[in-house]
């Protein structure tokens, strides 16, 4: 794993938090996750995968390529390396990479200084942090909504 990466009863990304929102960043990234979603799947640099990645819950992170979908509960890190060349339907998801495609979730999309995304979003939540790139067309859900969209396993 990266040097950036830590878990300190919060999860850092890629060490993109300036240092000015580190604490507030670790604070809003800890809050996430329950113990048992703090385990961790990863696609690693030089990993290149295409086709369907499911995944019901807990934390997957790609700092490798992946073209194709996505499709989980839990939430999905993608890493400063990474990109995702499809589709994207997942619980939560943090970019710090790059994304070209559809981004379907139920509960936030989160933009960090070194993510880009170019397509669309649908989300009921879009945080994008200074210096984030987004690229596109945006919808936002109520809960409601949501609950109806999400896609099966």
């Amino acid at each position: 794993m990266k040097s950036g990466w830590k878990d300190e009863g919060g999860l850092g990304v890629d060490g993109s938090l300036t240092s000015l929102n580190r604490e507030k960043g670790k604070k809003f990234l800890g809050s996430m996750f329950s113990h048992e979603e703090k385990t961790v799947s990863l696609i690693g640099e030089g990993i290149s995968v295409v086709g369907t990645l499911n995944f019901e819950s807990g934390v997957v992170r790609v700092d490798g390529r992946l073209q194709g979908k996505i499709i989980g509960g839990g939430t999905l890190i993608i890493g400063q390396g990474g990109i995702v060349q499809g589709e994207v339907h997942v619980g939560r998801l943090i970019l710090c990479g790059r994304v070209e495609g559809t981004v379907d979730t139920s509960q936030f999309t989160h933009i960090a200084p070194t993510g880009k995304l170019f397509g669309k979003v649908q989300t009921p939540q879009l945080v994008i942090d200074e210096g984030g790139v987004f690229d596109g067309e945006s919808k936002f859900m109520g809960k409601e909504e949501t609950a109806v969209a999400s896609p099966q396993l």
